[in-house]
């Protein structure tokens, strides 16, 4: 027996070695020293037959004579170097001559090693564990090399999310930071409201948005950007709707989309459809739903990405206690104003003539082209009535608008000294402005005594109401002669 050399461990399974010689002899001495060395031993005695096992039972190495009948060694060499599987298999030639021609030639083909006939077995078999052992080196480093490689990829993935990450969350604390500024100017709700839809639609691309604030058991619209109100007018949910529902207890925007796919809140995707919404988030504070941003679809016809719906996230969860906080000062600030004007709230005939005025006037102002804003303060202006107008209202306006962070008090003193100056004459005045001066002009009319009829017809004379297209239809007294 041939000693057994130092080669594969034996915890490592044993290689698979293909032989392919045509002489039976030859065979039965390679397959004795191979198996004695801890090989297993394929064997084959044609060209063809070792081409057919090479590609079957892909053998760790191939040991071939040159002389093969049916396909010989050469071209046995060329064939599996062409093969996909097994193309970097060891192989090794027998033949009766080893000059530099035969070398070459053998090299050419592929072939790692040519042994001459006849050989030592002792020889090849330590030729032969020299090339396991460097296979399957090679084969460890290239399973090493794909770990790096895919170690390599998968940090490099972790440091793309990495930068991603930072980079959103930079572009989370600009976008905070900036639009902390800006809502925190004003305790104005208009303005902020305003302010809130302008950096929607920058930060979202939607090409339009509008904000829907409590109004009895719905959500109605009080403010649009990019869009006309009527756009959004009709743009109304229900207080406890799934939708609002879903979007508070997942902290997070949805999408048109998402509503299909929730069980719960698939019946409102309807409605978001028919009103042309495509995503929304609710400013949740402490007392509840403070309001709910609708958007439009992209105006590049593109979705929304999660960076969008993050920075969207960003900016309800930011607005929502500055809007409450405004919302709340806002009713402190009515509640004033109450308190200010309560001194006539207790005359049956003040009463009255209010009532008068904005049943004859309200139908007007709602058909003028007036903002909300422009039309809460008209009705303001007419409550206060024309004690507005003497020294006392004046300078009590004058100090209530100095105290106030909001321009709102300084825009009502503004409306009240307009309409005065329409009143008397002095200037022509914006449609609102000549509204307020006939309410109060008619409400002081009405406290002097004049009736109903006259104190109208006065007032259409005084303010040259008749002349005015869009308001003379509310005035048929001017157009009619004088009785009692």
């Amino acid at each position: 027996m041939i000693p057994r050399l130092p080669g594969v461990p034996r915890n490592e399974p044993a290689p698979l070695v293909l032989v392919a010689v045509d002489d039976a002899k030859l065979a039965d001495l390679l397959s004795f020293a191979l198996q004695a060395n801890h090989f297993r031993v394929w064997m084959a005695f044609d060209g063809e037959d070792a081409l057919r096992a090479v590609i079957a039972e892909r053998p760790q190495l191939v040991v071939a004579d040159v002389h093969l009948s049916r396909r010989s060694g050469l071209e046995l060499c060329s064939a599996i170097r062409r093969d996909a599987e097994s193309g970097e298999v060891p192989i090794v030639l027998l033949a009766a001559k080893c000059d530099v021609d035969s070398r070459i030639e053998a090299l050419a083909h592929g072939a790692d090693d040519l042994v001459e006939k006849p050989f030592s077995p002792k020889e090849l078999v330590a030729r032969l564990n020299r090339m396991v052992a460097r296979g399957r080196e090679s084969q460890r480093q290239r399973r090493r090399s794909a770990e790096l490689e895919r170690d390599l990829g998968r940090l490099e993935a972790d440091a793309g999310r990495a930068r991603e990450l930072a980079s959103r969350e930079r572009e989370l604390r600009t976008l905070v930071g900036g639009v902390t500024e800006g809502l925190l100017r004003t305790l104005d709700l208009e303005s902020l409201d305003a302010r809130l839809l302008l950096e929607v639609v920058q930060r979202t691309g939607a090409r339009s948005a509008a904000l829907l604030t409590p109004s009895g058991a719905t959500f109605r619209v009080s403010a649009v950007r990019g869009d006309l109100l009527e756009r959004w007018e009709r743009c109304v949910f229900a207080r406890d709707a799934e939708c609002l529902t879903l979007a508070r207890t997942l902290a997070r925007p949805l999408r048109r989309e998402d509503l299909e796919r929730s069980r719960d809140a698939a019946a409102d995707a309807g409605a978001f459809a028919a009103h042309g919404v495509a995503l929304f988030a609710v400013l949740a504070g402490a007392e509840g739903v403070e309001a709910v941003i609708v958007c439009e679809d992209r105006a590049d016809g593109g979705g929304f990405a999660p960076a969008v719906l993050e920075r969207l996230q960003a900016l309800a969860t930011l607005a929502a206690p500055v809007r409450a906080t405004a919302r709340r000062f806002r009713v402190q600030q009515d509640r004033a104003l109450a308190l200010l004007v309560a001194h006539a709230a207790g005359d049956p005939r003040r009463r009255e003539a209010l009532r008068e005025t904005r049943d004859r006037l309200w139908p007007l102002a709602e058909r003028a082209e007036l903002s909300d804003a422009g039309r809460a303060q008209l009705a303001l202006a007419w409550e206060i009535g024309p004690w507005g107008w003497i020294d006392a209202g004046r300078e009590a306006l004058a100090a209530f608008a100095e105290g106030d962070p909001t321009p709102r008090m300084r825009q009502l003193c503004e409306l009240m000294a307009r309409a005065a100056e329409v009143a008397e004459g002095r200037i022509e005045g914006d449609r609102g402005e000549r509204l307020v001066a006939a309410g109060l002009r008619f409400q002081a009319l009405r406290l002097g005594g004049r009736s109903a009829y006259e104190a109208w017809r006065t007032t259409a004379e005084w303010l040259g109401i008749i002349v005015d297209p869009d308001l003379r239809e509310g005035f048929p007294e001017a157009f009619e002669s004088a009785h009692d």
